[in-house]
């Protein structure tokens, strides 16, 4: 089952890691995303925010994400990740930015399974892991729609998702 608290914590998190960021040149984009782990071991679809903080000190974009997976009931996942991301210059493609990136994951499992008369099962466990990432954005002024790769490995659990989304600039 969705729990709020889980979303309005990554969001407020998201916005914590920009505001000691936001300096002169400093430009923020932040948008959902969707997306589904393909060949990984959750195998489930998700829903996420994107955020991409440029700032002119940095050669990298830096990327928080949340993603909350829809799993069945009893088991909860959902994965906080801080990235970097470095442009390709590919000037045949004025419009289309290619990226690549890596960083790190923090993935949550919780599960909570009842067996009716037999009583119950629960348990969580944290990961922490390496993400990498390619992918490509359109620049469309203000508004970025994004499609990428990323393979995220993190212990016992390793994720190999596809993701679409759509960022808007709010600085810059």
């Amino acid at each position: 089952m969705f729990k709020p608290r889980i979303l309005v914590a990554a969001v407020g998190l998201s916005f914590l890691l920009s505001v000691p960021s936001v300096g002169q040149g400093t430009t923020i984009d932040i948008g959902p995303r969707l997306g589904a782990d393909v060949l990984g071991d959750v195998e489930e679809v998700f829903l996420g925010l994107d955020v991409r903080l440029g700032i002119p000190a940095l050669p990298v974009a830096v990327n928080p994400t949340f993603d909350y997976y829809l799993t069945d009931s009893g088991f909860d996942f959902y994965q906080l990740s801080v990235n970097a991301l470095l442009n390709i210059n590919a000037p045949g493609m004025p419009t289309i930015s290619p990226y690549v990136g890596a960083g790190l994951g923090i993935a949550r499992t919780s599960v909570d399974i009842d067996l009716g008369g037999f009583g119950s099962v629960s348990g969580d466990d944290t990961d922490i892991g390496i993400n990498l990432i390619g992918g490509g954005s359109i620049d469309a002024g203000s508004f970025h729609p994004f499609a990428q790769v990323q393979v995220t490995l993190l212990g016992d659990i390793n994720l190999i998702s596809a993701t679409v989304g759509a960022l808007f600039r709010i600085k810059g």
